[in-house]
This record gives structure tokens, sequence and C-alpha cells, in this order.
């Protein structure tokens, strides 16, 4: 009978594939090119992904009895699910669920079923399923359950309810405590979330505190992409904090990190990043300069949330300049950016954007409209710091209306980060 390279290769010729094609995600070109020349044997769980692909059942690669262990479906779910191949993962879940399963096989299989849901926008079914597993994971095993709250948190967080992925991260960091080994890889993605999620509910020293911890694991655990991403959250904190200058170093390592590993998605996206850095410290022909080349990859790569991001600060800075009309036409296409992307902070952004130049063309009931409509939308998700943030922008067209003591109470309420009375002053005496 022929080898498994040659049969590999035949039906990878077979449907049409070049190495690279059938290699996507789970392996290399290499890797497949030592296999066909029958130079490695792959793993059982990474030749079932590759049969998979090639529309095969892995019995006609494999000669020997199949193994009865559900074990090794449990880890192709995984390679499949790291893979981005997230139908290809439910489809072997669904052959695992029948098997008999472990307590904690059950549980990671869960786990797993519910970042495939995640990957295809499914967010009920994601949480309905991590919440499964982390109800069925034995106490006894620590990693398993910081793996879960990990994506727990994950998920709840990119849904924008930061209380919760709060919540679910301080588990996952509790677990991690208790368990021997004390995966830093994942103590650094566990805490860039958990401070993703505290500075969006107004605690920012707390956040930069977070990062600087997941960076020194990230750094521990020798991940480029967890010390990118923590630079780039670092970058974003330190900017709030009104550190310009340590908010453009973090920036540009986050940057040139990303550009090193081939992230070039999320590399992008750090220029919007480090164009709100340089408005900031006043160079607007800087900001716009790194806002319109973000754009113009993200509109390469239909990267929804990058659109909305540099669209709505292209907006700010034609407010700034008082190009109202630019500013009216950019602040309404990163809304509906936005609203496409399902990113409600950066929707709200252009709403009040909108609203500030709707006043100064004298449309004050529009621009109240628009503010009110923002900040419903983030009281409902209870994102204080851009809250505070749009609170004051609310402020400072009140004082340019003459309602000086409205002005006020909504100077406090930034301040103090009190929204109670929020809607209700809104559009008072106009």
């Amino acid at each position: 009978m022929n080898s498994l390279g040659t049969r590999l290769k035949a039906a990878r010729l077979a449907r049409g594939l070049t190495q690279q094609e059938l290699a996507s995600g789970v392996a290399s070109k290499g890797f497949i090119s030592l296999v066909e020349r029958d130079r490695i044997t792959p793993s059982l769980p990474k030749l079932r992904l590759l049969a998979d692909r090639l529309r095969h059942p892995l019995s006609h690669f494999v000669e020997e009895r199949l193994p009865t262990d559900p074990g090794y479906l449990l880890r192709a779910v995984e390679l499949a699910v790291k893979a981005g191949q997230a139908p290809q993962a439910l489809g072997l879940i669904r052959e695992a669920l029948p098997l008999p399963l472990t307590a904690n096989q059950r549980a990671d299989l869960h786990r797993l079923w519910g970042v495939a849901a995640w990957s295809m926008g499914r967010t009920p079914r994601a949480l309905a399923n991590l919440y499964k597993a982390a109800a069925l994971a034995p106490p006894d095993d620590p990693e398993l359950n910081a793996a879960i709250y990990a994506e727990i948190g994950g998920v709840l967080g990119s849904d924008e309810r930061f209380s919760g992925s709060i919540e679910a991260s301080l588990r996952a960091l509790h677990w991690l405590d208790q368990s021997r080994q004390g995966d830093q890889d994942l103590r650094a993605r566990v805490l860039t979330n958990l401070a993703q999620a505290t500075y969006r509910v107004g605690q920012t020293q707390e956040a930069i505190t977070y990062l600087q911890q997941a960076l020194r694991a990230a750094t521990d655990a020798e991940s480029l992409l967890r010390m990118a991403n923590a630079h780039m959250a670092l970058g974003i904190t330190a900017r709030a904090a009104g550190e310009l200058a340590l908010a453009i170093k973090h920036c540009d390592r986050a940057l040139n990190i990303h550009r090193q590993i081939g992230q070039q998605r999320i590399a992008n996206q750090i220029l919007s990043n480090l164009g709100d850095a340089y408005f900031a410290s006043g160079n607007i022909a800087e900001a716009r300069r790194y806002q319109a080349e973000c754009l113009e990859q993200a509109r390469q790569f239909n990267d929804l949330r990058a659109i909305a991001a540099a669209t709505t600060e292209l907006a700010r800075y034609a407010l700034r300049e008082n190009a109202l009309e630019d500013a009216i036409r950019l602040a309404v296409d990163g809304a509906a950016a936005s609203v496409a992307a399902q990113d409600h902070m950066y929707e709200a952004t252009a709403l009040a954007v909108e609203g500030c130049a709707r006043e100064k063309l004298g449309n004050h009931a529009i621009a109240d409209e628009r503010f009110r409509r923002a900040f419903r939308m983030l009281l409902e998700r209870e994102a204080l710091t851009k809250l505070a943030e749009l609170t004051a922008m609310y402020s400072d067209l009140l004082r340019d209306r003459g309602q000086a003591e409205e002005a006020l109470k909504f100077m406090r309420m930034a301040y103090q980060r009190n929204f109670d009375q929020l809607e209700s002053g809104i559009g008072e005496d106009s």
C-alpha cells in the first residue's frame, strides 16, 4: 500500500490545494513537504485536521487501528480552534460529545466549544458553553478552571460587559495562583483583559498596575504577542493618564513587535492609538497622518473596528479645526462603522463629536439628542472612563451656550464619576 506521504500528496493534488493552503493555520508548508516525502509523521490530531480538509476519513491515511481514546479528538479540536477553523472544530466537537469522557475532558470540550462559537460571533452560545464548562470542571484541576475563566473574561470584555469581565478575570487569576505550573502566557493574557476592563470602568491606575504585571508575565513566558498586547494597552492607559510621551513610547514598541511577528492587522490598529496620543500632545498634523494611514490599511483588511476608530478620530480633528461639515460627515461614517463592528465605545464617541459639530452650527436640539444617545449607550455598559470623557465634552458645550451652572454640574459628574443624574440633565434650559 502507498505510504502516508504518498496518499497525502495525492489527496492534496486531487483537491487542487498547494502545500501552503493545506498547512494554513495547522502547520507550515515545510512540514507538509516533509510529511509527503515520508521524512516525518504528523500526530494523529494534526493528521485528523489535514484529513478533514482533504475530505477523507482519518482511516484513509492510517493503516493501524485508530485510537478509541477521545483524548486525540480533544487535541484535534484545540488545534482547529487555534487555526481559526471554527466549523471544523464544531464538527469534531459533535463527534466527541457522545464518547465516554472524563469530567475534565467534558469541561474542556465545552470550553473549546465556547471559544469556537465566540470566533463565529455567537456570543450567547459561547457563554452558555463556557459557563457549563465552569460548572463541570473539577476543583482539583486549577489549570483547566483558569483557562475557562480566562475565556469567560475575554468574551464578556469583548461584549462590553466590563464588570462581569473583571470578576471572571479575577477568578482566572485565583485559579492560576492555585496551580503548580502557573502558565505565564495565560497569566499575561488574563491580566491584559483585566486591565482593559478596569480601564473601561474608570480605574485607570489599577489598569496600569495590571498591565505592568502582564508585561512581566509575558516577558517571563517569552511571548512576543502578549508583550505587544501589554505595550499597546499601556499606551492607551498612559494616554488617559496624560503621560503622552510614555503613551507614544509604548505604542511604538507594540507596533514594532506586531510587525516583527507578522500581525499586520493588529499593527495597523496601533496606528490609531499613536494618532490619538499625538493629537492629545497637540501635534494634529502627525495625528492625522497616522489616522489616515490606519484608515487606508483598515479598508484593505476590511477591519471594521479600525475603520470606526480612524474615522471617528479624524472627525475629532476636523472638529478641533472647526471644519464642521467634514466633522459631521466623518462622525456619521464613524458611527456607521462602529455599528457594523459592534463597538459601542467608538459609536458613542462619534455621536458626541457629531453633537458638538451640530451645536456649533446652531442645531442645539440635535446636539442634545446625539449626546443623550451616547450617554445611554455608555450607562448601559457602565463604561465610566468614556462617560467621564464625553460628559466633560458636554460640559464644554453647555459653557459655550452660556449655561454656566449646568456646565459646572456636568463637569462635577465627570470629575466625581457619579452619573446618576446624567440623562435627566441633558437639554435643560436649551
